[in-house]
């Protein structure tokens, strides 16, 4: 399964990267620097799950997400938002988006392996919010 890991800090992405290739799955991490480019990779690799990290200082996420939605080719991939405050209002709106869930920072590893499994299970998980 392929998963697309979007945010600035190349740590986090290399974190999220790491604990899901060692999980079986196949990443992709890139960094925001430009939306179109962030696009053409995301249409390249055609991924099943797109995984958003919200702090992106030169990137908001919020329009990021309705990039994606608004793409013929993606408009129906998932997209997991890491935030660090799931009840802001710009994450309320976010969820009301279809195919949006989010989960909250501290990421810990094991909560993260858990909801992209269950994202390919279809087993909702009590680790996130979905809407």
């Amino acid at each position: 399964m392929k998963v697309v890991v979007v945010g600035e800090s190349g740590f986090t992405r290399s974190s999220i990267n790491v604990n899901l290739r060692s999980d079986g799955y196949s990443v992709t991490e890139v960094d925001p620097i430009c939306l179109f480019d962030v696009l053409a990779v995301m249409r390249e690799v055609e991924p099943h799950l797109v995984v958003v990290d919200h702090d992106m200082p030169s990137c908001n996420c919020e329009t990021l997400i309705r990039i994606i939605r608004e793409d013929p080719v993606l408009a129906t991939t998932p997209v997991l938002l890491i935030v660090p405050c799931p009840g802001s209002e710009e994450t309320e709106r976010i969820l009301n988006w279809d195919r949006v869930r989010i989960m909250e920072k501290p990421l810990q590893v094991e909560a993260l392996l858990q909801e992209v499994q269950h994202h390919f299970t279809g087993f909702t998980s009590h680790q996130a919010c979905f809407r």
